[in-house]
Formats: structure tokens, C-alpha cells, sequence
């Protein structure tokens, strides 16, 4: 028997998400759910289609698919490239423009605001996919002046289109669709900058509210810089989608208060590190991101790192030594989920890196599942604080050191709530996590979390009976065989007295 993935692995996808065909390999490969940029996205009806594929996928695979939106926010993006990578070296000069009828090439670079490159003055440097490649603005022409240097037809574009001429300070890669920004030194004009920044625009409102008609499960802030950004989005869902998620997308160094407080007010972070490697260096950005994933197993949040994941495969088909060591590190930071970024959604083998993000994930955490077993004392590090709701605590933690001791197969509880499903995965426990809820939404969102599998029931009237339901579900799915044991907790109503009664108990298959 198969042990089953813990780690999560989400995809991005783009305008292929009409590709059922593509979308059912990637579960087949790994996927467990996914997410959408509306940076990346020109036909708002992709969002539907999506939902519909979903619908269909969980019928197919017997599991619940959730589906995460990236709101746009205020980031400026490179337009459609001819190719899926142009090479601009150092030195080059490029030439970039506001019209987005025009495909660009290794030359000529759409960008989709004309807010933006109005803005710029000589010799500013732009940075590309996060400092990729960095361009210095030499020269601001008309089209009529430059259209032979560029080589293409005069035609091509409006008579009277400004044309920004820039010289390749860093030679890289460009791609379709990847963020520019003003490439900026000082420390105090960056933090000016960020105060400007207005935390949702109009367009992502709209947004919001089109993704949650789309039975969206969760919505991410692109950056987050204060926790006002959360609170914004969470009054806009509170009244009409109460069990919509919001994720907090840390995209830059915060303090540690302030970080606590995003974390907090969260329902889950995820780690931009292409982000955050703007402005820090590489040995800080990996600090930093192990003091957030520390503080969200402190605080019970799901976590999960993007960017960078698999980036060599790309465009070949094995990964780097370089990728499969950063994999194996943060896996044993025991976050939530990986996501993949622009490797699923514009990447030449999609398949083949979830596929091998599988691969890598179950290797690494049976290695350490078995180091738990024959190293007691290492459990240690997973230990929670018991501040906040003290007695879910306490039974999360005998739950899962009894099903240690006893080596249980699984953990089935019934909840309406996601907290005490948090706090049993977050103390690491030895075998699946069963949790089992009467609200479809929820059981989505119970399939972000490590080592989670939900099981959708129709109301909790008898108790006794869905759990035999569940387990006779596991035994098809070949999760649970005879002789296992499984440890159940269940919860109880005394209506007359108002009292809650908490139940733990152990069953064999």
C-alpha cells in the first residue's frame, strides 16, 4: 500500500485551465489543488471553466480539489512574448512600449501600463522577473523614429507611440507576462514607495467577488504589507462567503510584530520568495522564510513556499541537484504545501515537474517519518504552546502521541471548524488525518494542510454511523486494511447543561 503524499502540492494554471485532459494528469501526477493568477488571465470565464473541470476531477478522484485565487494588486507585468523565452544580454538594447496589440521579442517589450513607463525618467533601472535582468532607461523616442532600429513594419504600431529605449544592465531570461518594477537602491525610498501603495484596487474587487460566485475557495492578497491588507479582503467576504479563505502572499522583509499580526489575522501565508529576494540577499531570504514557517506553527496556520520550485525543469526534463536539495530543506521545515508557479502554468513538461515533486516529497518524508519512530526525543521541536484554546490543545497532542504509540493507521475527527485539524497536522502526526465535515467548502480547505484528507457527509445527525462510513470509504480507497488501528475524536452537545463534551477513543479494523 502506497503511503499517501503529505505535503500539498498546488499548481498554477493560466488560460490552459480549459485543458481537462492537462489539469486531470497533473492530479494523477500529485496535483492537490489549484490556483489562478489574474495577472496572467484575459477571459474571466477561465475562472469558470475551472470550476466546472474541479467538479469533475473530485467526481473522477473521489477527493475534494480546492481552488485558490492571486489577486492582481498593483504589479506591473511584462505583455505576450513571441517565444516561451527570449535571451536579452547584457549590453543589448531594448525597446519598450504601452501597446498591448504587439507581441514582443528579444527587442521590442510590451508592458501593460502606460501609468508605469509615463512615470520613468532617464536612466532609471527597471527590474524584470525580480531582478532577472535589469535595464536602465537610456532614451525616451517616438515609434516613427526608432522603427528601423527595432526592424519591424511601420505599421506595426500607431504613429505617435512612445518607444522607451533601455540598455540590458544584467543579462537574463525573459518570459511572458513577468513583473517589472523600478529597480530602487535606498532603503527609505522603498519603504516611502510601499506607503503609496493602495491595498485593493477596483479591479480586484471585482475580482473577489467573481471568484467567490465561481465557488473559489480561498483568495490571496498579492502582497501584503500591513495586516489592514487582510482585513479589507476578509470585510468583503464575511457577510455572503463567511467560509472563503484569505492568504496572505509575504512578498517582502516585515518586522516581527508586524508579520505576527499578518499571520494572525491570515487564514494562511504563502512565501514569495522571488519577492523577497529583491531587496534581500539569498542567505537572508532563507532565514526569513524559516522564521515564517516557524511562526505559523506557532500560531496554526497553513503555510507554503512559491517561486523557485523546480525552475530548471523548465525547459528540460531533470531537475537540478541545486532544486532537489532546496525541495528536501523545506519539506523538512514541514510546511503545508509547495506551489508552483510559472513551471505549471507556462512551463514546457507541467506534468513531469508534479511528477517529480511527488516523487521527491514522499522519499523525503518517509525518511523522516521513520526518524520520528526511532528518534522519540525529535518530536520535541513540533511542540505548540497551549495559550488560546488550551483543551483542543491538549487532546490534539494526546491524539497524536497515542496514535504514535499504538503506530495507528489514521486519525478520523468530525469538525465544522479547521483549527483542530491545524493543530494535529502542525503537531506532526504518524499517519493520515481523517477529518470529516458536513460543508463542502470546508472539506476544500481541509485539503490545503499537510498530511489532511477530507470526507464530505451529509449532516453529523449519527455520529457512530458516519464514522463506519468514512472507514468502510478507506478501506475502498485501500487506505486502512484489516488489524489497523485508528484513533477517533468526537465532540458532543449536552443541550440542557450547554456543555461540550470532548471524546477520544481507539478503534481496530
Amino acid at each position: 500500500m502506497l503511503e499517501p503524499k503529505r505535503t500539498r502540492i498546488i499548481c498554477s494554471v493560466s488560460e490552459n485551465c480549459s485543458n481537462y485532459e492537462l489539469l486531470r494528469s497533473m492530479v494523477e501526477a500529485g496535483c492537490n489543488a489549484f490556483t489562478i493568477n489574474m495577472a496572467y488571465i484575459k477571459n474571466k470565464g477561465s475562472l469558470q471553466i475551472l470550476d466546472k473541470n474541479r467538479c469533475q476531477l473530485e467526481a473522477e478522484f473521489k477527493t475534494k480539489i480546492p481552488i485558490n485565487l492571486i489577486l492582481r494588486g498593483q504589479v506591473i507585468r511584462v505583455g505576450q512574448l513571441q517565444d516561451p523565452e527570449t535571451l536579452i544580454e547584457e549590453g543589448n538594447i531594448v525597446y519598450l512600449t504601452s501597446d498591448q496589440h504587439k507581441v514582443g521579442n528579444n527587442q521590442l517589450i510590451p508592458i501593460d501600463s502606460n501609468e508605469f513607463l509615463e512615470k520613468l525618467n532617464i536612466n532609471d533601472k527597471l527590474a524584470i522577473d525580480y531582478g532577472h535582468i535589469i535595464l536602465e532607461l537610456l532614451d525616451i523616442q517616438m515609434f516613427d523614429q526608432v522603427y528601423e532600429k527595432i526592424g519591424i513594419d511601420k505599421m506595426c504600431l500607431l504613429s505617435g507611440v512612445k518607444i522607451y529605449v533601455c540598455r540590458c544592465c544584467k543579462t537574463g531570461t525573459l518570459k511572458s507576462f513577468k513583473p517589472i518594477s523600478i529597480f530602487i537602491e535606498n532603503k527609505a525610498q522603498k519603504e516611502e514607495e510601499q506607503q503609496e501603495q493602495v491595498p485593493m484596487t477596483e479591479q480586484d474587487i471585482l475580482d473577489i467577488d467573481y471568484a467567490c460566485e465561481c465557488n473559489f475557495d480561498s483568495i490571496t492578497f498579492s502582497k501584503v504589507n500591513t495586516a489592514l491588507d487582510i482585513i479589507k479582503v476578509k470585510e468583503r467576504l464575511e457577510q455572503k462567503y463567511p467560509h472563503v479563505q484569505v492568504f496572505a502572499r509575504i512578498a517582502e522583509k516585515l518586522k516581527e510584530e508586524q508579520l505576527e499580526e499578518i499571520i494572525t489575522l491570515a487564514d494562511g501565508c504563502i512565501i514569495a520568495r522571488s519577492h523577497i529576494s529583491m531587496t534581500q540577499p539569498v542567505e537572508d531570504v532563507v532565514k526569513y522564510q524559516t522564521q515564517i514557517i516557524s511562526s505559523c506553527r506557532k500560531l496554526f496556520k497553513p503555510v507554503f513556499v512559491s517561486t523557485y520550485i523546480l525552475e530548471s525543469m523548465s525547459v528540460q526534463l531533470k531537475p537540478s541537484f541545486a532544486d532537489m536539495g532546496d525541495i528536501s530543506n523545506i519539506v523538512k521545515q514541514y510546511i503545508d504545501g509547495i506551489l508552483l508557479s510559472g513551471e505549471a502554468s507556462f512551463g514546457k513538461f507541467p506534468v513531469l515537474i508534479v511528477q517529480t515533486l511527488n516523487n521527491i516529497c514522499r522519499k523525503i518524508e518517509k525518511k523522516l517519518l521513520q526518524e520520528l519512530f526511532d528518534q522519540p526525543q525529535q518530536r520535541d521541536q513540533y511542540q505548540v504552546n497551549f495559550t488560546g484554546q488550551p483543551i483542543a490543545t491538549v487532546i490534539a497532542k494526546s491524539c497524536v502521541e497515542m496514535a504514535y504509540i499504538l503506530n495507528a493507521k489514521a486519525i478520523l475527527m468530525l469538525t465544522r471548524r479547521i483549527q483542530t485539524t491545524l493543530k494535529l497536522s502542525k503537531l506532526r502526526a504518524s499517519c493520515k488525518i481523517i477529518s470529516i465535515s458536513d460543508n463542502q467548502q470546508i472539506c476544500r480547505c481541509l485539503n490545503y494542510i499537510n498530511n489532511v484528507q477530507s470526507e464530505l457527509v451529509n449532516g453529523f445527525a449519527n455520529q457512530e454511523e458516519i464514522i463506519q462510513e468514512c472507514i468502510s470509504r478507506l478501506i475502498d480507497k485501500k487506505l486502512l486494511q484489516p488489524k489497523d488501528y485508528i484513533v477517533v475524536i468526537t465532540g458532543m452537545v449536552v443541550q440542557k447543561k450547554d456543555w461540550h463534551i470532548n471524546q477520544m477513543k481507539v478503534l481496530e479494523i
